[in-house]
């Protein structure tokens, strides 16, 4: 087999689980961005999210929290899977000369 298909065959993995943590984060901000907006029309919460903002927990509603904190966590499993990857991509790379 070829260096460059067997390095490629190390990184897909990685590639492939971090595409799934990065569609998971987007669908957490997307969840909770809903959440949010709907605790904020019906008056639950005091200030309407705005990006860049910080978000803090007492200014959100439970199942906001839960959507937010899981997206921050698929956000780092996505860096930190494409890190993997390349990783393991140039360790094999400098291994196998």
């Amino acid at each position: 087999m070829a260096t460059d298909v067997e390095i490629w065959m190390l990184f897909a993995p990685f590639w492939l689980l971090g595409m799934f943590a990065a569609l998971g984060a987007l669908w957490h901000f997307v969840q909770f961005l809903n959440v949010h907006g709907k605790a904020h029309a019906a008056g639950q919460v005091p200030r309407k999210y705005e990006f860049g903002a910080p978000v803090r927990p007492h200014e959100t509603t439970a199942q906001g929290h839960h959507h937010f904190t899981r997206a921050k966590t698929a956000l780092l499993l996505f860096v930190a899977f494409i890190a993997l990857g390349v990783a393991a991509g140039v360790l094999w790379t400098l291994w196998r000369g």
